[in-house]
């Protein structure tokens, strides 16, 4: 990016952007000023049984990815101690442990919920 771009040309464009987006927030606060309205987002309107299905489905996301860095948490435990040429401690492998399974207990019961 800085071979296409200056500092300069990149200041302005962050201005640019800052000074859009205060727009936007603006035009959502004062509808009654016309010219504004056209830095306004679209918002899409959801029903009620959208948002709760959109909401079930980010919480079902949420539990897996909980689940996952439950089993991956011990892989990173393990392969960044070989990388670094050390010896898994007592105490480190108990706290990684706990720590994974308190991971994966809350990715379940958050899964278990929301089914």
């Amino acid at each position: 990016m800085a071979i296409f771009f200056s500092g300069t040309v990149k200041a302005i464009l962050l201005g640019l952007i800052a000074i859009v987006f205060m727009l936007s927030r603006l035009a959502r606060s004062r509808p009654d000023i016309g010219w504004l309205q056209v830095f306004r987002l679209l918002v899409v309107q959801m029903s009620e049984e959208q948002r709760i299905g959109r909401r079930r489905s980010a919480n079902r996301l949420a539990a897996l990815e909980m689940i996952l860095a439950g089993f991956t948490l011990p892989l990173l435990y393990f392969i960044s101690t070989v990388l670094f040429f050390n010896e898994p401690n007592k105490t480190a492998t108990i706290i990684v442990s706990a720590c994974s399974v308190l991971c994966i207990a809350v990715g379940v019961w958050i899964f278990a919920k929301n089914v």
